[in-house]
């Protein structure tokens, strides 16, 4: 298979920080989780909120849904490895909160500061997120495959999300699927989110709900061959066609990537597989980001990124990610470094901070969850 080669977990040391800082984050989501009545019961609050247009961790917290995305499925694995019904009674309840919150339409609102939804392009329309689906369906549908209750709401929710996305590609067949509705750009990573989110609807749906929905799988296929094909020769994967280095989103790009094909069983497999040489992107991607890394495991953020994730342990812990599943000496050496650096940032609060420097803040849920479920796919063993 073209995805991760060595699923084993990280060398004792580092799983053991690793285990603790992933039990102080579920401690965190437990006590961020909403269970007042109304209209937010099962969401979480992120007390600090960092993403556009303000980008201000002080500009006031939200509710988002892909945290609920996130935080449910870091939650589910929490409850199932400890046996504890109590956590996987949080996650259902994530879930249902996300099923309640879906759009007409299928997708779902960014959630911005003080719980205002986007409006990147200015039109004052409902403008719905390739990104946020990508992390609601990538919670729900992993929790899932691995046993939470088949509701016909988690079924209408998959399948909403699907039709929806393909509905956004454009021009029609090309395999863009944009950050958001009306967005004019080739935002690869969104295209990525959009092939997780059809690859792993159309395997859950089948497997699950016994319900084979081919155009699914079809549309992941164009968006990862639209995309693999905007790789630059030293394997980054730049924020948007042929602008920005970024280390942050050549490891989101190869995330969504990884995930897609792992989910997909050979034969199904085989159809993204027919989109080019996924073996060589991923290699390249690799490499990139190992020569991103300095001898005492920091990130180059000033010589290879440009967007507006520079500083953020987020990158860290999802870099380390996909070099350790990757596989191999240079890779998981490389993985090791960066993770160790993060490591060493820990609060006393248990937390890792947000950035490798400057103002020490914790509570943005949404990070913390996300670094929850890359915490916890490298420190399992398969």
């Amino acid at each position: 298979m073209t995805g991760s080669h060595d699923h084993a977990g990280l060398p004792a040391p580092l799983r053991g920080v690793a285990a603790a800082i992933a039990d102080d984050i579920v401690g965190y989501l437990q006590r961020c989780q909403d269970l007042r009545a109304g209209e937010y019961y099962g969401s979480f609050w992120s007390e600090k909120a960092y993403h556009g247009p303000l980008l201000d961790y002080h500009a006031g917290g939200s509710h988002h849904h892909r945290t609920a995305g996130s935080a449910g499925l870091g939650l589910w694995l929490a409850g199932r490895g400890r046996d504890d019904e109590a956590l996987r009674r949080r996650a259902e309840m994530a879930f249902d909160w996300l099923a309640a919150r879906q759009r007409p339409r299928g997708g779902f609102v960014e959630v911005q500061n003080r719980e205002v939804p986007s409006d990147w392009e200015y039109t004052g329309l409902e403008e719905l997120s390739t990104i946020e689906a990508g992390f609601v369906v990538h919670g729900l549908g992993r929790a899932l495959l691995d046993g939470l209750a088949p509701k016909k709401a988690y079924m209408d929710l998959l399948q909403r999300a699907g039709h929806w996305q393909l509905s956004i590609e454009w021009p029609p067949g090309s395999g863009v699927f944009p950050h958001h509705e009306r967005s004019p750009y080739n935002t690869l990573n969104a295209n990525l989110h959009a092939a997780e989110t059809l690859a792993l609807a159309f395997r859950v749906l089948d497997r699950v709900y016994g319900r084979r929905l081919n155009i699914f799988l079809e549309g992941a296929r164009r968006a990862v061959a639209r995309t693999i094909a905007c790789q630059w020769p030293d394997g980054c994967m730049p924020y948007r066609e042929g602008r920005g280095s970024t280390i942050n989103y050549t490891s989101l790009v190869l995330w969504c990537l990884m995930n897609a094909l792992e989910v997909l069983p050979d034969h199904d497999r085989r159809v993204l597989e027919g989109s080019g040489d996924l073996a060589a992107v991923q290699d390249r991607a690799c490499a990139y980001l190992r020569e991103s890394i300095d001898d005492d495991g920091r990130l180059r953020w000033e010589e290879r990124e440009t967007s507006t994730a520079k500083f953020n342990l987020w990158t860290y812990l999802i870099t380390g990610n996909v070099l350790w599943r990757r596989g191999g000496e240079a890779n998981q050496a490389a993985a090791a470094r960066v993770l160790g650096q993060a490591f060493r940032l820990r609060t006393a609060s248990g937390l890792l901070p947000m950035r490798d420097r400057g103002e020490e803040i914790t509570e943005c849920a949404f990070m913390q969850a996300d670094m929850l479920l890359f915490l916890e796919r490298i420190t399992s063993s398969c």
